[in-house]
């Protein structure tokens, strides 16, 4: 113990060789992503400084804004567990001058990272952060994005496995507010999971009128299936009026697509997802008549979203992003060339440059998101159309035969990856063959997480 403080103290002292290394990891990471040897280098430091505490904690946070976020989110949860209680709460104070847009997500994601290992000490964070961040008219355009893309995310939203309840209500309320607003953002499922989640802490009939003007343009935007999802909740006027003002209007050309002709053949698309208006019914498409009992058992077959609506509205945000992209780069080259004579206010200029180099990573991130999001559609939708033999003759046109061959093959597709991985068939695999199966389950709308547990056994008495 006492050489270990004593490293800490001589390390304390002579931290300026760790800086050094910081700041060549920050030049390398303006040329292009860190390599993986690098990033671990990169947070070993920043935990070595966190450790040292005082000048050289000091100094590693001047640093924080041009670091790579995966470097000081690292580092700090690496070093969390050797730091004294009052040492994290003198860390938590030190994190609260970090006002800047960098600070700010930085402090958001290292929140994040502490969460699976102090969630106490990562709610305090997130709870200082949002205070810092919401102003009394709300959230600011991008730092709805800041916090869609660090708390919320493109999948399942991140913040569902936090647990505000051990919170102060106001407290609650904050994170919950700020999830709503940000989810805005996000893609309707993901929107949709957020607001189920908060609506304990923020009902959504309570929310301010500022936020609901904007959230009913984004709400204007959605597809029929997530619009009507959301017509469901106990809405306010405005955002109610929203939903269903454009419900109505999309019922129009549903109803007119439904009187096509009989003998025009149906599209890909169509074959696929049957539209869920009124269709004329073939021989071979007669409802077949069955008992009350019989129906409570069927399955019924989980509705896709409209993909087309998707596409468009993720194309449209790509083009948008791109030309702020470009936008942005323009303008960082044209400041950089003011940069080579020094001026009195060289301090702004470096300011700015840094302001638009984070800018620029952020429309590059969210860029790369959209992406992996038109690959995921593009990915969903070519199941749907194997498995419903879409590119054949004689493809599958009832939906709960659709649903079945599309959940027989993604469980195959599981079970073929777990015979690959298990070539000598060893039974301590079969507990995550089980998992991946229950997971695969849980995605295609079959939820068994609810199961009663089975009674106990009967004793017999004798």
């Amino acid at each position: 113990m006492m050489s270990s403080e004593t490293g800490r103290i001589s390390m304390a002292k002579n931290f300026q060789p760790l800086l050094d290394e910081l700041k060549n990891i920050i030049e390398a990471s303006k040329s292009g992503r860190l390599s993986q040897a690098d990033e671990q280098k990169g947070a070993g430091v920043f935990k070595d400084l966190v450790l040292a505490g005082g000048k050289a904690l000091s100094s590693a946070l001047e640093l924080i804004g041009d670091l790579p976020w995966f470097v000081p989110v690292n580092g700090t949860v690496e070093a969390w567990a050797e730091l004294t209680p009052a040492r994290q709460k003198s860390f938590l104070a030190a994190l609260k001058p970090l006002e800047s847009a960098s600070g700010q997500r930085i402090r958001l994601s290292m929140a994040r990272g502490l969460y699976r290992v102090d969630s106490a000490s990562a709610l305090k964070l997130l709870v200082n952060t949002l205070q810092s961040i919401r102003k009394e008219a709300g959230l600011e355009v991008k730092d709805r994005q800041m916090i869609a893309s660090t708390l919320i995310g493109k999948n399942k939203p991140w913040l569902l496995q936090v647990d505000p309840k051990g919170l102060k209500p106001v407290e609650a309320q904050l994170i919950a507010l700020c999830a709503i607003e940000s989810s805005t953002n996000a893609n309707p499922p993901s929107a949709m999971a957020i607001m189920q989640w908060a609506k304990p802490f923020q009902p959504l009939a309570q929310i301010p009128e500022a936020l609901q003007a904007e959230m009913a343009k984004t709400f204007r935007k959605w597809s029929s299936r997530w619009r009507s999802e959301l017509a469901k909740e106990e809405l306010p006027p405005q955002l109610a009026e929203a939903v269903q003002t454009k419900a109505a209007a999309v019922r129009e050309p549903d109803n007119q697509q439904s009187q096509k002709p009989a003998q025009e053949k149906p599209s890909v698309q169509e074959q696929i997802a049957p539209h869920p208006g009124p269709k004329h019914t073939t021989k071979l498409e007669q409802p077949v008549q069955r008992s009350e009992r019989q129906d409570k058992h069927v399955v019924h077959p989980k509705t896709w979203p409209e993909i087309s609506d998707l596409l468009r509205q993720v194309e449209n945000r790509f083009h948008d992003l791109r030309t702020e992209l470009s936008s942005v780069r323009n303008q960082l080259k044209q400041i950089q060339p003011q940069q080579k004579t020094p001026e009195p206010n060289s301090i702004s200029h470096s300011r700015e440059i840094a302001k638009l180099r984070e800018e620029n990573a952020q429309l590059c991130e969210t860029i790369n998101q959209l992406q992996e999001t038109l690959n995921e559609l593009a990915n969903e939708r070519f199941d749907i159309a194997i498995s419903s033999g879409a590119d054949t003759e004689n493809p599958v046109t009832d939906p709960l035969q659709q649903y079945k061959s599309l959940l027989t093959m993604r469980l195959r597709d599981q079970i073929t990856k777990f015979q690959a991985l298990n070539r000598e068939s060893h039974v301590d695999g079969l507990p995550l063959l089980v998992d991946n199966l229950l997971h695969t389950l849980e995605e295609n709308g079959i939820d068994l997480s609810n199961l009663a547990p089975p009674p106990p056994p009967v004793k017999r008495r004798y």
